[in-house]
């Protein structure tokens, strides 16, 4: 990839763009990204009120894990596991949905959302897709959550 495509990554890709941005922030308290290795983050999402539904992104901007190089495949099923088991951790969930879709935002991502016992039925497996976005979760409620996450890395 060229210094070109990066840019033009950061410029149109939404989640390179919060990482951009996420650099640059200073004074913010927790931050958006609660854990980090050497080829991903980690963060809590806020587009939801779910409590422990995380997004794993790569940092390097690529689509899916065909486009992932041996490394960064090498790191990711292990970090996968570490944070579905922080989740289970934190939140004891009946289960566990994980799913990588990139449609809507083309970077490799991966939901790892806890699905409680009571959940509506209309949102249970495939139907978690449809599960409310607004209201979504607070900055100061995912902080509080990310710091209690941060505790199991």
């Amino acid at each position: 990839m060229t210094a070109k495509d990066d840019k033009a990554h950061l410029e149109s890709c939404l989640i390179c763009r919060q990482a951009k941005e996420e650099e640059k922030a200073v004074n913010y308290k927790q931050g958006l990204f609660f854990h980090e290795t050497k080829h991903f983050r980690l963060r809590h999402s806020d587009e939801t009120r779910i409590h422990g539904y995380l997004i794993l992104e790569s940092k390097r901007h690529f689509l899916d894990l065909s486009e992932a190089e041996p490394e960064e495949i090498q790191e990711f099923g292990p970090l996968l596991a570490q944070a579905i088991k922080a989740v289970r951790r934190f939140s004891h969930p009946h289960r566990v949905y994980t799913f990588t879709l990139a449609e809507a935002v083309p970077h490799f991502h991966i939901h790892i959302i806890p699905r409680e016992e009571n959940l509506p039925k209309r949102f249970v497996g495939r139907g978690i897709m449809s599960y409310p976005t607004k209201p979504g979760l607070s900055r100061e409620i995912r902080d509080e959550i990310s710091t209690t996450l941060k505790r199991f890395f």
